[in-house]
Formats: structure tokens, C-alpha cells, sequence
């Protein structure tokens, strides 16, 4: 189960950085200070094949540093003076964001991700991980669309 420190099931969240990953993370925020869940953000980050092929120990540690720095920067830019309305935390993950969301969210609460409207070729060059994590998940998962920005007073808006 997914458990933090106090011993209570979390809520997971991915993250990517991107439009729709900032609404599920406004949506996320809201749904864990509503129900007092912590809420764990998830960010899965890969080393393309060149970096892989020629990666150090240093490297990788530097690449992973620079993952959370930026990881943290998207969660404090996307909540804005609201962070300290919620309790987060950030886990920073190698590997390929299905997999690595789907094994973070074992006995959370919920699994919560941004989707964006993919079909046809890009879909099934880029794969979906929405789609994965709805197909693999063993926990409720809601995909919040990019148009379902939260517009509360006070919430801070996703640039465009």
C-alpha cells in the first residue's frame, strides 16, 4: 500500500511539465486538501539512447538532480502560494511514465493524470500513458483533461 510517513494511503499525481499534467495536479491538489490524503507527485523522467550510451554515475546523479529541480519548480509554479495548502511530496522516477506511475500508485488512493487528446498515428507512435495507467492501474484513476483547469478564487491559472 501506498503509505507515507504518518502511515496514511497517499494521493499520486504525474507529472510532466506540460498543460495537462498541471490541471491534474490543481485537480489533485484540491481533491487532497478536501479530503486531507497527502498528496505524492510523480515525476517519471528518461535519458535518451546518447546519454544512456555515455552516462556516468556523476551524470546520471547530475540528470536526476536536474529532474527534481525542475520537477519541483513545475509543482510550485502550478499551485502557486497554495503549496503550503497541501501536503506534497515529490518522488522522481527513472523509467517510462506508465510503468513507473502504475507501480508508484500500488495502494494509494487514487492515480491521478493529465490527459490530452491523442488519437490516431501520434497516438500509437508516442503511446498514451493515460491510456496505459487506466489499462494497468489496481487503483481508481481519473484523467483530467487540459480544459479542466481549475478556476477556483485564488488558484493560480496554467499559462498558456
Amino acid at each position: 500500500m501506498d503509505i507515507n510517513a504518518t502511515g496514511q494511503a497517499t494521493i499520486v499525481v504525474g507529472l510532466d511539465g506540460s498543460r495537462s499534467a498541471a490541471a491534474a495536479l490543481q485537480w489533485a491538489a484540491e481533491h487532497s486538501r478536501v479530503s486531507g490524503f497527502p498528496l505524492r507527485v510523480v515525476h517519471a523522467w528518461r535519458m535518451r539512447a546518447i546519454e544512456v550510451s555515455a552516462a556516468t554515475a556523476e551524470f546520471s546523479e547530475t540528470a536526476q538532480a536536474d529532474a527534481r529541480a525542475q520537477a519541483t519548480r513545475w509543482v510550485l509554479d502550478t499551485l502557486g502560494g497554495h503549496c503550503a495548502e497541501v501536503r506534497w511530496s515529490l518522488d522522481i522516477a527513472e523509467g517510462p511514465p506508465g510503468p513507473v506511475l502504475v507501480g508508484r500508485s500500488h495502494g494509494a488512493q487514487l492515480l491521478v493524470l493529465g490527459t490530452r487528446e491523442s488519437t490516431g498515428l501520434k497516438r500509437v507512435v508516442l503511446g498514451s500513458v493515460s491510456h496505459y495507467c487506466l489499462s494497468h492501474a489496481e487503483v481508481p484513476v481519473v484523467a483530467v483533461p487540459t480544459t479542466q483547469v481549475l478556476r477556483m478564487p485564488g488558484w493560480v491559472a496554467v499559462p498558456a
